[in-house]
């Protein structure tokens, strides 16, 4: 499912069969880095520039992706690693966001990182393993098959750990986000070892804002310094704006993109153009959202038939209900000569802290949270709800008793409708949609009973584990976006999700990070000299519901055909009659809801993932 210059790499083992084997990969396909051998190690299509390699004696470091390392320093961490627990260090120490392959002694080393925005996928054939970027391009190396059982949980709007983990191909696992692999070079021998751990949230706001502005820096200088044509996204949010400034300083005469949505309950618009106002080399490009495919549109053609999907996510991703959307934006960005756009995505989740830090927190500071908890409930006003039931605040389960728990309710014999959740939980109530079929449902609790049985948290208190389960949750949300539009001639980067940037902020300790007196404290102390004044008062934020509204209503029969032939159906996983029926009402809450988009984005998916693909070119 890659396209044409879809970036992509494989570490292939040091045996004769691999030379075979990579002619499944795609065309297009190179050999990066050899073994001593002379046979391929890594191959893959990547971007110019975003490649380094250096040795020493008999270790081997490649850094592959965005990062601020140059060949000499590479040489120099080379130089300093004696054991395989050196490497542990490196994917924090460097600016940007990257893989590291390593060659220590008897053993290979692939990671990613720990956000999960950059991953590592591995799998097995003829006995020796395999390792990749993309599962589905592991997939078409090892002839794998689809997973009824891994797509019928992508139905599900969420999924808790460790499930969302799991890939819809048999024989690819996922190794998760902070852990890395490591293969003896001929492939006959895996295992994996933790890399990274979250640090202990011991700094103040005012020491964690002081680090946080330098990784930052860093992460922005990483990206604009010798990359060609720099663009950014500058939704008028602290985030991008935070980004922006920085890049600015940077490099002037940048050019930024805001989209003006015609909801006046958006003011994204007029924050921006304050923001701009202040950088005067900055060439800012307004463009009407009207100017781009609405979020349900640009599947059709004029015959009503779906248009051929390529170059899409390596597995089901809500993203592609706006796929044409999305690449619209990027065309404009490539317009302008860009080969980098910068986007201020994960802001929110690491500057803001998970609820679930209150139940944390009423174990060892009772009176700070109790004060916080009445805060948010004057906050909330009448319109906020009943107060925090106490047995939400009181409730001590294990992770693996709330989600046997949650697997009990979801496979009830009648379908769920919508479920109380409480944000003090292990994790969000899980919803199920009414049109899964029982033998989906079946799937689906067999998958999380098994799972309850072993699984272990995060972290073993609820706000740290739902702070981890948040940035890997967007971590997976923004490679799906990034993989719709990246290239070997443009990429897309978020630099909140860097390593480096994400360990800084959770060292701050929670209750300063995320307070209900102050939004997004942390930022606002780290670039008070950057930012301008008066977008520190910013605490509105726009959500595309009026353009969602819009475009549905023009292609919901459209959308309504895709369940006259679904593919979902075919594999028994959904009854595509309430599907049809949902698609042919008026936009509501119901769509609204993500169990649709869930959905759409699978049967989207799939009738790509079982399209026979292009005969690869012989290396």
């Amino acid at each position: 499912m890659v396209g044409a210059a879809t970036p992509h790499f494989v570490v292939l083992p040091d045996h004769e069969s691999a030379a075979e084997a990579a002619r499944r990969l795609p065309p297009g396909t190179e050999s990066v880095l050899t073994h001593r051998s002379g046979r391929p190690w890594v191959a893959g299509r990547l971007v110019p520039g975003q490649v380094v390699v250096a040795e020493h004696g008999g270790t081997r470091l490649a850094v592959i992706g965005h990062s601020d390392v140059t060949e000499a320093r590479l040489a120099e961490a080379a130089a300093r690693v004696r054991a395989p627990r050196d490497l542990d260090r490196l994917g924090t120490t460097w600016a940007g966001s990257f893989h590291l392959v390593a060659h220590v002694g008897d053993r290979l080393h692939i990671q990613g990182s720990a956000s999960g925005l950059r991953r590592v996928f591995h799998g097995r054939l003829d006995g020796l393993a395999f390792a990749a970027d993309r599962a589905d391009v592991l997939a078409a190396l090892l002839g794998a098959s689809l997973d009824r059982t891994a797509l019928a949980l992508r139905l599900l709007p969420s999924l808790p750990h460790p499930l969302a983990d799991r890939t819809p191909w048999r024989n690819v696992t996922a190794v998760p986000p902070g852990t890395r692999l490591v293969l003896s070079p001929d492939g006959r021998h895996q295992t994996t070892a933790r890399w990274w751990q979250a640090p202990e949230p011991v700094l103040s706001l005012e020491e964690g804002a002081t680090e946080l502005a330098r990784a930052l820096e860093a992460a922005v200088r990483a990206r604009t310094r010798d990359t060609g044509t720099v663009t950014l996204d500058l939704s008028g949010g602290l985030d991008s704006t935070s980004l922006t400034m920085l890049a600015a300083r940077e490099r002037p005469g940048l050019t930024a993109f805001t989209m003006d949505n015609p909801d006046d309950a958006d003011d994204d618009l007029h924050w921006a153009q304050k923001a701009a106002a202040h950088l005067p080399q900055m060439r800012h490009v307004v463009y009407p959202s009207h100017d781009l495919p609405g979020f349900f549109g640009g599947f059709f053609g004029a015959d009503g038939s779906l248009l051929p999907l390529d170059a899409l996510p390596d597995e089901p991703a809500v993203a592609l209900s706006s796929a044409p959307r999305i690449r619209a934006v990027r065309d404009k960005a490539v317009a302008h000569g860009s080969r980098l756009h910068i986007d201020g995505f994960g802001g929110d989740q690491l500057l803001t802290g998970h609820p679930a830090y209150d139940h944390d927190l009423l174990r060892s500071r009772p009176l700070l949270a109790l004060k916080r908890l009445r805060t948010l409930r004057a906050l909330a006003g009448p319109a906020g709800g009943p107060a925090v039931p106490l047995r939400d605040l009181l409730d001590g389960r294990s992770y693996g008793s709330w989600l046997a728990t949650e697997a009990d309710a979801l496979t009830r014999n009648s379908p769920a409708g919508p479920r109380r959740s409480s944000v003090f939980a292990w994790g969000g109530a899980l919803q199920v949609p009414g049109w899964l079929t029982p033998e989906a449902r079946h799937l689906i609790g067999e998958a999380l009973r098994q799972t309850a049985r072993t699984a272990h948290p995060l972290a073993p208190t609820r706000g740290r584990h739902g702070d981890l389960l948040e940035i890997q949750s967007v971590g997976r949300m923004i490679r799906q976006h990034h993989q719709l539009v990246d290239t070997t001639e443009f990429t897309q980067s978020s630099p909140f999700l860097d390593d480096r940037v994400l360990h800084v902020c959770l060292a701050v300790r929670p209750e300063q990070r995320a307070t209900p007196w102050e939004f997004k404290p942390l930022i606002k102390t780290a670039l008070a000299g950057v930012l301008p004044r008066e977008l520190l008062t910013r605490r509105t934020k726009g959500d595309g519901g009026r353009i969602a509204a819009e475009s549905f209503e023009k292609h919901r029969r459209e959308l309504a055909g895709l369940f006259d032939s679904s593919h979902l159906a075919e594999l028994g996983l959904v009854d595509p009659a309430p599907l049809r029926e949902l698609f042919r009402r008026p936009y509501s809450a119901r769509h609204h809801e993500r169990t649709m988009p869930a959905t759409l984005a699978c049967e989207l998916w799939i009738r790509t993932a079982q399209r026979p693909q292009p005969e690869s070119q012989e290396r």
